[in-house]
Order: structure tokens, then sequence, then C-alpha cells
């Protein structure tokens, strides 16, 4: 039989053999393909034509035999190991000379078979999945052999110079498309193929046989994976020579590897530029190289392999606007673009090739999905190899398994980019064992072994996510211009915390976790895994610190990533464009926020399914027992400070939703660090006329008190709108609460019952039946403000939660309690007529002074509208009434001379101190005294210029007299000055003066006080602070001086202020009036800077001063400055509190005062404020 019949009857036996016959093996393959592969070597000059001298082509055998060749069969060529599957384009380079090198000459077919137009949307609909079927099997041309004669050209030749000169008669791959495509229907057409045998190929080295051919395209939704993909014939790079009959030239065949990004961006880069010389769209004038998407989807569907679904084109668009760098960037993007981050074949959006990127090289990767095989010996068609994820496996199930499948996925916690290539095999450890020996494992072991998989795998899963945590999110942002650079940092460290030291905690502890799981996999067919307790707890140990930062913190950082979204829209889009990106799997950024805290809390889960697998005599018990233990502690702790940031997140709700009253802000600083809400609900407030009830919501924080009114906002939202001014801790005052903490006590006082007013009315009137609470604002700009309670119990727990508030502030503020009061007599003097009282009424106690008595003990005399009173300081029981004066205004104690002096119905008397003191062993019934002068409005005594004095004011007219008077009698305590004390013998005799005058003087003002400098007197007047040089009374100095402008803030107050007193303040002076205070320095002066003015809280009404505090005295509170800062420091509250005594002692300031009995309201309360601190004179 000839050699052509030899070769027609095997082809019509292997035709009919595919077509009934199942598949062979492998080896029988492999022996049609060499036995097909020789016969088209010869098929070119038969043997049989050729002896008979009959040429004869393919048409005439046709023609002889119908049967055996149809035309179709024919004239589309066949070859079993790639039948029915479609063409491929590839270049075939002439060799020629040995001067000309294949780079110069190149001839490209392209054959892409006409498809519909690009979907509008990406969405995975039956329509589009039907119409990917038909682009992808149905439009095919199975390849023809190469052993068919090619009558006529395919394609055109296209020389390329060295320095890329275009041919003039070059058609570009776009314009060959249609020529080529008429072509494929005449039966003469064919197209050179690939022939390798599978028996030599792992012998052949050389470049003139094929590499492997390529995998079928593997799809991330519809999951195709089929040997009749296009992608099934696409062979490695390499190179091919057919053996052809042409004396002097041959081909070489080149087949593009589609898989290498700068393979296809090269290409993709010459059509764009092709393109853009033969024609003009709007944008071209500002990028030549402009294209539209439509454009950009066309060139790439020319550029690939045909048949493939329109999403694959998509994807590859995509491809090149993130790589990095671009190689394409947007001119103009539709707004559904922007928000579902999809690309569309949509005329609107105008791209560019990027020509930096162009410049610096094109991007370079692998798209893994066009990938062949990685094993040499795995061809498509065949059943798949060992490869765990070989692309020529065939698929299992129906379609609908198959996306059933792919949803199932989509849901699944797998994270990162490799969450793409997920495959159908299920993640369960048995999955992994040979079934005999998953058969001759006991259920407690495999359950255990599930068990320890899951944390392993699990694990793997949480790292990764916390990857993307970090590259799609933490680490853009911080330079990502959608946040404002001045506080882009500190959003992001809010947000993100300490999430970097998990990822690389979590990183160690799966790669232990997996290397020992591998070690063991080694160990054995079955891989069991022996212990994982001991790998886990040497990293628990870390969770604690890592959790307990991180975990309290979500909260806080969910509500600042949702603030900035409902405040910046382009921190909004950025956020919704991460979120659709395909590695977040759908998954909002909240997912990769909140997962360390689900991780946390799965931990005990995973833990406690390994241990109670795990039999009691196992090594791994006890580790793994301690591992649930410190989990449960972990996740406790964490719990427990997630409920204090709660309460923070709660404040910061608060703060966005205050709203105040127009021309009104407060700063009420509820954004500091460690700002607490203590409690808040609702209380009512009645008008005058019992009308109607307004509900106040009412916020306790731990600094202040907050009344507001609620509102629903346009958001359905609670707004809160500022009722009344806020009300800071230290000027809160709640009657029957809040009494004792002036004097230590911390403690709701439950003494009296009754509303302490002038009115005398009760806290059940007039509204009978209620529940008061009666809130007191302390300060010039506070007030009264009644509040009603639902019952008693909400009453009582407002009251206790004040309390508290105070006490928690005082304690965090003890460095501020600089001064505190020492009681000096607490029941000795009953209320004055003003407080009422059954007891007798001692008066109205209105100065004190300390003394040192006869036997050394400290003395207190104390002055009341009554007479004088001493005792021992601090003995209540030991006070006596010992001289009966009226109206008692002040008294003074003249130390070195052991006189008291004592201005009674404005007469100064001067008395022998010892003749008075309760405690001297021999004391006389006489008690020596001189009258000094009368009609004296004030005095004081003290030292100026080394001199003792007792300077008295009277008024005359509207003029101010003053008289200095100086001792001269010596210590009356000394026998040698005993004349002094004796009495007139006769009604001529007259006793020797314990005093001279020493100077008067004048000033032409009202006057208030005099207090004495080193070397000067300073006069307190209507017209400011007089200074008088008592050695040169004409060298007079005023102060300050209203006239400068930098005094315009007291002469605008005019008449409504009120000077008080003046103080050395080191090198400056402190002047203080009732309504501010300023320090000015030795030239009158005012110190200009922020904090050189301060303003008083109340309207104190006398002022003391021990550096470096001034102590002012309102009638509700005692307020304490720093006089450096002016920052207020200390508020000691009580009722009807006045200043009893103030003089600077020799060690310390002594400074005395009165106040109404905190818990016993029918008393006089007299105190000295005690120095928490060194005084610096």
């Amino acid at each position: 039989m000839s050699l052509f019949k030899i070769s027609v009857a095997f082809r019509m036996l292997r035709h009919q053999h595919n077509d009934n016959d199942p598949p062979g093996s492998p080896a029988l393959e492999a022996l049609y393909q060499d036995l097909d592969s020789f016969i088209n070597e010869l098929s070119e000059h038969p043997p049989d034509l050729l002896h008979n001298g009959r040429e004869q082509d393919m048409e005439s055998v046709l023609e002889q035999s119908p049967y055996l060749y149809s035309l179709e069969s024919l004239s589309t060529g066949y070859t079993p190991l790639i039948e029915s599957y479609s063409g491929r384009p590839f270049d075939i380079q002439p060799r020629q000379s040995a001067d000309i090198t294949p780079h110069q000459v190149a001839m490209t077919l392209s054959f892409f078979p006409a498809s519909k137009e690009v979907s509008e949307t990406d969405e995975d609909s039956e329509e589009d999945e039907q119409s990917d079927k038909e682009t992808l099997f149905a439009n095919t041309t199975p390849p023809i052999s190469p052993s068919l004669p090619v009558r006529k050209p395919l394609f055109k030749l296209s020389s390329v110079g060295n320095h890329g000169q275009k041919d003039p008669n070059h058609v570009p791959a776009i314009l060959q498309r249609r020529d080529f495509q008429g072509s494929l229907k005449s039966p003469q057409s064919g197209i050179i193929t690939l022939r390798s045998s599978s028996l030599n190929r792992q012998d052949s080295g050389s470049s003139t046989r094929s590499g492997g051919l390529s995998p079928s395209l593997r799809l991330q939704q519809r999951k195709i994976t089929s040997p009749t993909s296009p992608l099934a014939m696409h062979s490695r790079m390499g190179t091919y020579e057919p053996l052809l009959s042409a004396p002097q030239t041959s081909f070489q065949m080149f087949f593009p590897h589609y898989a290498l990004l700068s393979e296809l961006a090269e290409k993709f880069v010459a059509q764009v530029m092709y393109l853009s010389e033969r024609r003009k769209i709007a944008h071209s004038f500002q990028q030549p190289t402009s294209f539209t998407r439509a454009e950009a989807i066309e060139i790439i569907r020319h550029l690939l392999p045909t048949g493939l679904p329109n999403t694959l084109y998509r994807k590859m668009s995509r491809i090149f606007i993130h790589t990095t760098p671009p190689l394409i960037a947007a001119i103009v993007m539709p707004d559904i673009s922007v928000k579902r981050n999809t690309i569309y074949n949509s005329t609107p959006e105008v791209y560019y090739l990027v020509e930096e990127t162009i410049e610096q090289g094109m991007p370079q990767g692998i798209y893994t999905p066009l990938t062949p095989c990685y094993t040499n010996t795995c061809l498509p068609g065949q059943a798949g190899c060992y490869a765990y994820t070989c692309p020529n496996r065939e698929p299992i199930g129906t379609e609908k398994m198959k996306r059933a499948s792919a949803i199932k996925r989509q849901d699944s916690a797998a994270s990162s980019v490799a969450s793409l290539q997920e495959t159908t095999l299920s993640r369960t450890w048995s999955a992994t064992v040979p079934r005999e020996i998953l058969q001759n494992t006991p259920d407690s072991e495999i359950k255990r072994q599930e068990a320890i998989h899951e944390v392993i795998y699990t694990e793997e899963d949480y790292v990764r996510d916390l990857k993307l945590l970090d590259e799609l999110y933490a680490q853009p942002l911080r330079s990502d211009p959608c946040i404002d650079s001045e506080y882009r940092e500190a959003f992001c460290d809010n947000v993100f915390n300490n999430y970097i030291q998990l990822l690389e905690l979590h990183a160690k502890l799966y790669q232990e976790l997996r290397d020992y799981q591998c070690a063991c996999q080694a160990q054995g067919k079955g891989g069991f895994v022996g212990r994982v307790g001991d790998i886990i707890l040497r990293y628990l140990y870390q969770f604690m610190a890592l959790y307990t930062k991180y975990g309290p913190h979500v909260v806080l950082a969910e509500y600042a990533v949702k603030k900035e979204i409902n405040s910046n829209p382009l921190f909004q889009t950025y956020i919704q464009a991460k979120e659709r990106l395909a590695e977040c799997r759908k998954l909002p950024f909240r997912h990769f926020i909140i997962l360390p805290v689900t991780r946390l809390q799965r931990y005990p889960l995973l833990i406690s399914a390994i241990l109670k697998k795990t039999p009691d005599d196992h090594p791994d018990k006890h580790d793994l027992t301690l591992c649930s233990d410190l989990l449960k502690s972990v996740a406790n702790a964490m719990d427990e400070q997630t409920a204090a940031t709660k309460m923070t997140l709660r404040i910061y709700q608060i703060n966005d939703r205050i709203r105040y009253k127009t021309g009104e802000y407060h700063d009420l600083q509820l954004t500091d660090e460690k700002r607490q809400l203590l409690y808040e609900g609702t209380l009512t407030r009645r008008s005058h006329m019992v009308v109607e009830s307004t509900e106040i919501h009412v916020f306790l924080f731990d600094h202040l008190l907050l009344m507001t009114k609620e509102k629903k906002g346009n958001d359905s939202e609670e707004e809160y709108y500022i009722s009344k001014r806020p009300i800071p801790l230290e000027l809160l005052h709640v009657q029957e609460a809040t009494e004792g903490f002036s004097i230590g006590m911390r403690a709701i006082s439950t003494a009296h019952s009754s509303l302490a007013s002038t009115t005398g009315t009760t806290l059940s009137s007039p509204f009978g039946g209620q529940y008061p609470i009666l809130i007191h604002h302390l300060g010039r700009m506070g007030g009264d403000h009644l509040l009603y309670a639902g019952n008693t119990e909400i009453r009582i727990t407002w009251k206790e939660n004040i309390v508290l508030a105070k006490a928690q502030m005082e304690k965090a503020q003890m460095d501020r309690q600089v001064f505190e009061i020492r009681s000096l007599s607490d029941t000795s003097f009953t209320g004055s007529t003003v407080l009422g009282g059954g007891a007798p009424n001692h008066g109205k106690v209105t100065c004190s002074v300390p003394f040192l008595g006869v036997t050394g003990i400290r003395m207190i005399a104390v002055g009341t509208v009554s007479g004088i009173w001493m005792g021992i300081e601090g003995d209540t029981s030991s006070i006596r009434y010992i001289l009966p004066l009226p109206d008692v205004q002040q008294i003074a104690i003249l130390e070195e001379e052991h006189i008291l002096l004592a201005l009674a119905d404005k007469t100064l008397i001067a008395y022998s101190l010892d003749s008075l003191d309760p405690t001297a062993p021999h004391k006389s019934a006489e008690r020596p005294y001189q009258k000094l002068a009368q009609h004296i409005s004030y005095f004081n005594a003290g030292v100026c210029s080394n001199r003792t004095l007792v300077i008295a004011m009277k008024k005359r007219g509207m003029d101010s007299h003053f008289k200095a008077f100086e001792p001269i009698c010596g210590d009356l305590r000394n026998p040698h000055n005993a004349k002094y004390l004796t009495t007139k013998s006769s009604f001529f005799s007259k006793a020797p003066s314990w005093f001279k005058i020493y100077k008067e003087f004048y000033i032409g003002a009202d006057s208030f006080a005099i207090h004495f400098l080193k070397a000067r007197v300073v006069v307190v007047c209507a017209r400011g602070f007089e200074i008088i040089d008592l050695e040169q009374l004409s060298m007079n100095r005023n102060l300050p001086d209203i006239q400068h402008p930098s005094f315009a803030f007291v002469q605008q107050r005019g008449e409504d202020v009120k000077p008080l007193a003046m103080f050395r303040c080191k090198e400056h002076y402190l002047l203080c009036y009732d309504a501010f205070a300023f320090l000015v320095d030795s030239r009158g002066e005012l110190i200009e800077d922020s904090s050189s003015l301060i303003i008083w809280e109340g309207v104190p009404q006398a002022v003391a001063f021990c550096y470096p505090y001034v102590i002012a005295f309102d009638p509700r509170f005692i307020e304490v400055r720093n006089v450096v800062t002016g920052k207020l420091v200390q508020i000691l509250a009580g009722e009807h509190m006045r200043c009893l005594q103030f003089s600077n002692g020799t060690f310390t300031p002594i400074i005395h005062g009165c106040m109404a009995h905190p818990f016993k309201p029918d008393y006089q309360y007299i105190f000295q404020l005690q120095a928490n601190f060194e005084p610096i004179f």
C-alpha cells in the first residue's frame, strides 16, 4: 500500500476513534501524535503521487474520496491533540541571509473573530455567562495541521528597521484581522500549527522544537477550567521550524507569552500610538495619546486570544491602571465608575498613556490566570497532573455547582490577594489525609486534628487580613491627600492604633505553627500534629499588653472613621474605592478595624475545641489549659477597659451634638484625654407660675455639670441645646449634699432638710409632693437652679453622683489643694440675727486675731457686735466673754507692747493684753486702757520704716484724714513700764500716754483701707491706690494711671469697680479690685502678658495674699488663684463667708475667716486658712 493511502486510512481510523470511542491512554495518544507528525512531514510531496508522476493537490484527492475527505474536515485541518481548539496568533519570521536578523523582518498574524460589545455592567448574570460561553466555545476555529499545503499567504509582511521605521505597506494587526478572517473561508487556507512528539519532548532541547502548551484560563467568578479554553493551545515561549521544502527561506514561529505584562504593555502602547495618529478626540489636544475606555478594551481584545469572556478584557485594562507605576491614567471618569470601581465600555471615560512610565520601562509582572501549568509534561487535553492548581484538570460537576462554589468562596473568611485563587478543595484536615489512614484513626483523634488544623488555617486568614489592613488602608492613607495633612498622622494613629505590633506577633505565631505542621507531615503519611499548646503559650504572654491597647480603642476608631466619612467626601470616596477592590472580598473597612477584637473572642473557642478532644494524659493538656485561662483573662481585661472606652465614645458623641446659643460659646473641654461622663439623666424645671414644666437633660462630667434641652436633629439624632451656663465642679454646690467639702467632709449631709434661704422656703414648698434638687452655681455669672426629680431614689442618686464627682476631682487634684480650713471655733458662737436660732445670740462675728498668751499658749481673740471673746486657739470650750463692747469692728495686737487695739462703736481703744488674758495666773481686776481717737472708720497696725505704727482714718466730708500713732510705752508686760498701767490717782491727775502722734495727713477721696509696705503706706481709695511716703508727704503717687491706654479697662468700668487691696509681689505689685486683679511694675506700668489680668469668679469683699496665691473672699466661697499664671486653683464653698483677719506674721501670713456652720446653720464657724505649702516672702 502506498504511503499516501496509508495516511488516508490512518486519518479515517483516527477520526472514527475520536468520534465513537472513549479517550485512550496517554501512550496511545502519543503514538497517534508521532504518526500524525510523520505523515504531515511527507504530505507536501506524497510518495505515491510522485512515483506515478501524477501530481495531485488536495482538492483532487477530496474529489476522488468524498467519504474519507470532507471539505470541512480537511480545510480546517486535523490534529488529535488540539482538536476543536481555536486558532492562535503568532509571529512568523523568515530566515534570510546571515546579515538579516530576525528582529529586522517580522511577519504578524492577527486572528480575532468578531465578538459582541462589552457589557455595561460587571454583574454575573445568566445572560453574561451564556454569552461568555458562546464567545469561548462557539466562535472557535480548529487549527490546520502543518501537513496540509498552504495555497496563499494569510498575512502581510511588516519590515521593521533597527531604528523602528515602519514599512509604508505595513497594516496594523487591528486592520489585518478582517483580511485574515476572509482568508479562512477558503478551503485551501490554513494555519501553520505547532506539532510536537509527546514521546521525545523531554529529550529535545533545540530551539526548533516547541515548549509545552499554555493552561486554560481560570476565571475568578465563572471558574472556567476546560481543555477547550482558547488558552489551552497557547505555547510556552519558544520557536518551531516546520519541515518545508522552500529552498532558500525557512520560517521561525514565535508564540507570545500573554501572562507577561511587559510584553502585553509594549504591544498595547504601540497600538495606542498607532490609533492616536489616525484619529483625534476632544482630549487629544491636552493628551495626544488619549483614548477611550471602549478603545482600550478593543485593543486588549485584539492582543489577547479570541474566545475569552468580556470581563477579562476589562480586568486587563484595570491592571494597566493599577500597576506601579501606572501605565495609563484617567482624564475623565464618570460617577458610576468612581462609585462602583468598575471598568465599563463607555465613551465618557478617557485615559492617556503615562509618559514617565514608558520612559522608565514597561511595568513588570505576571498575570497568573494566563500562565501555563508549571509541569513540563502536562498538556491541555490530558486529564491534568499532580499540580495542586493544574489548569488542565477536567472540571468537576455542573456549571451550576461551580457557580455555587464560587459564591461560597466569596463569603469565606480567606484573606489577601491569595483569596482570589481559592480552590474548591476543602480546608479540613481530613481532606489532606488518605482515606485508608482516616479509616484507621479514632474519631476523637480526627476531631482533635481538625481543631488543630482550624487554628492554623484561621491564623493564616487572620494574618492575611492584617496585611490587607496594612497594605490597602494604613500605609496608603498616611500619604493620601484625602485627609488634611495637619491632622492626618494623628487620625491614622487614632484609627489604626498598634495594629502593626499585632501583625508582627501573629505572623511569627502562624509561621511557627505552620512549620511545626509541615514537620509533622514530613514525618508520616497522616501528618498528625502532636502539640500546639506550647507554641501558642509562648506568644500568649504578649497578648495582654497588645490587645488591651487595641481592643478597647476600636469603638473610638470606628467613630473617628464615621465622623470623617460624614464630613469629608474625599475620604468617603477613598474608603469606598478600597472596599470595592477584589482583595477586600466585598468586606467593609469596619471588618478590618474590628478584626483583632473578633479574633481574640474566637481564640477561647478554638482552644476549647482542641482541649475537649485532648486526653488527660496527653502532654499538650497542661499547656492548652494555661492557654485557655490566659485567653479568658485577656478577654476580660479588654472588656473591662472597653466599658470605659464606650464612656469616652459617648462623650465624643455628646460633644459633636452640643448646640450653643447664638453668640455664646463655651469651651467645654469634652475631648480631653481622661474626660469622664459620670452620670446623665432627665430632670424637670418648672416656671414660677407652675403653668408648664420643661425637661432638662443634665450631664455630669468629671469637671462640670451641663444642663441642656434635647431636640431631634435633621438626621433624626439627638441634639443638645445648652440651657444654662456650664457649672464647673469647683463652683457647683448642691443643697444638703456638698456642704462638708469646705471642711474636708465628702459625704451627703442629712442634718437639715429645709431650704436655707432668707424667706424660709422649704424644699417641699410650694410644689408639695415633688422631689426638688437645689443647684447653686457659685460666682458672678452663676445662679440658683431648682430642678425636680421623678422620685426620691433619682434625687438621692443625683446627689450621690455629684458628691462622688467632687470628691474624685479633689483627689485627682491634690496638688491644687493649697489651703485647708482649720477650725478655730465651731460651736462657740450662735448665729447672728440674720441666721436666727434659739440659742443665746452672741451676735455676728466681725473680727479675730491670734496672739501668744501669758503662759505661752496660742490664744485667739474674737470680736463680735456684742464684745470681745478670748480662748485657747482651737479649743471651743475655753473661749470666754472677757470684754463687753458695743459693735466691735476691728481688733489688732501689738505683740512687742502686748497691747490689744479695738475699734468699737467707732472709738479706737488700747487695752493691756495681759489684763484680758483668761489664762493669766495673776489676773488683776483692773483693765488698763486708753482711748486713742473717736469717729474712726477703720484703722490698721503695722511696721513701716522699722517703726510700729497705728494709723486711724477719720472721715471729714469727702476727704479722708489719717493720724499715725507710735507707741512709746514699751512692753507693758515689763515691770519697768508698770507706770503706764496705773490709773489716775485724783481728778486732776493724768495717766501717762501710751502713744504719740507721729504724722497726720489726708487725701481728697473716700478711702476703704490702709496697708503697710516696707517704707510706705498704701491707702485704698475710690480713685485707686495712693502711695504715701510718711517722711515726704508731698511725694505721693497714685496707682494706676487710668489715663494711660493700657489701663483703659479700669477706666471703662468707672465706679462699678471697687479697689480692695495692694500687695508687694516680689519685684511687682498686685492691685486687687472686686472684679479683677493685675500686676504692675515698680514704675506703675501694666505687666502685659496672658496671665497678668485675673478675672474673679465671684465678687470678693476682701482679699488676702500669700505668695504665690491671692485669696478672695466672696460671701459664698473663697477663691484661690495663682498670681503668676492667673489660673483658678481652689474653691472653698460656704454660706456667709467673710474674712476676719489678714496680717503678715513672722513666719507665715495669718488668714482668719468665718462662715455659717456647714451642718449646724445656727452656729458660726470660725476657721484659719492653713497653707499646705512653704510660703515665699
